[in-house]
């Protein structure tokens, strides 16, 4: 394999790697996985956003972006949407939200994930309150969703080095996305919904990475009930849930689960 052919879509490429193993060297072939800084342009370059992700899905990238920030609200008020390949540039047209797109300029916050995660939501705004009651869903149903989903995580599979994401309903996965960082994977399945009129109020997001309180604050904005993840749970990711009524689930593996707030969703098979 050439060190500089790309895989199908170039979202995987060849890397020259020395390997020690057993105070051994070998020379050998890696795939790892391909990062590229992308700016979103809203409205003429009335704003500017720079994010680091996997380049696909940049449309529901941008989309889900928006509707977690609270900047994007209603489908009606996206008027076109543009993605510009080649300069990796979305160009968005709508009626955004001014407060949201202003709190992103003057009170970001970073988060603790990969790719310059972060918010400019303050959640003691009156425009987020509890989500809705949701969905009920057993314990045995989310393991079977669980390996439904990791079946589907091929890059990850190959490079290890991505996270995945899905929305599902107590019953299969919907939409399906993977990213460098766990809050651009969120925003990917989000960004489709919205743009696909999926109403996401009464379905789940599976995941792989930790459910931190900026993840919680994503589901908080968009009304998800349910966070569903292979990893841990964060103390402060957990207040939050608490707070605003969403169920998250941690350390999905094999056949056991951990559920930390909104017990009443989880119910017996």
């Amino acid at each position: 394999m050439s060190d500089t052919s790309d895989q199908p879509d170039g979202l995987i490429r060849d890397c020259p790697i020395r390997r020690f193993e057993d105070g051994q060297a070998k020379a050998m072939i890696d795939r790892v996985i391909t990062e590229a800084r992308i700016e979103l342009d809203l409205n003429d370059a009335r704003h500017n956003i720079a994010m680091l992700c996997l380049p696909a899905d940049l449309e529901s990238l941008a989309v889900g972006f928006l509707v977690g920030e609270g900047a994007l609200r209603e489908r009606s008020a996206l008027h076109d949407i543009r993605v510009n390949v080649e300069n990796n540039k979305v160009f968005l047209h709508g009626d955004f939200d001014e407060d949201a797109l202003e709190a992103m300029d003057n009170r970001w916050t970073w988060g603790t994930g990969c790719g310059s995660g972060g918010t400019g939501r303050d959640l003691d705004s009156s425009a987020f309150g509890r989500v809705g009651h949701g969905l009920t869903i057993g314990p045995g149903k989310l393991i079977e969703l669980a390996k439904t989903f990791t079946g589907k995580a091929d890059m990850w599979k190959a490079t290890g080095g991505l996270h995945a994401c899905a929305l599902a309903d107590n019953e299969k996965i919907l939409l399906f996305a993977e990213d460098v960082g766990r809050h651009n994977a969120f925003d990917k399945i989000v960004g489709r919904a919205f743009l696909d009129e999926i109403d996401v109020a009464d379905k789940l997001v599976l995941m792989t990475g930790r459910l931190s309180a900026e993840i919680v604050s994503k589901a908080v904005a968009c009304g998800l009930s349910m966070l569903v993840s292979r990893s841990a749970v964060t103390a402060l990711g957990a207040k939050l849930a608490g707070r605003f009524g969403v169920t998250l689930v941690g350390f999905l593996r094999g056949k056991r689960l951990n559920v930390y707030t909104g017990f009443d969703r989880i119910v017996a098979d």
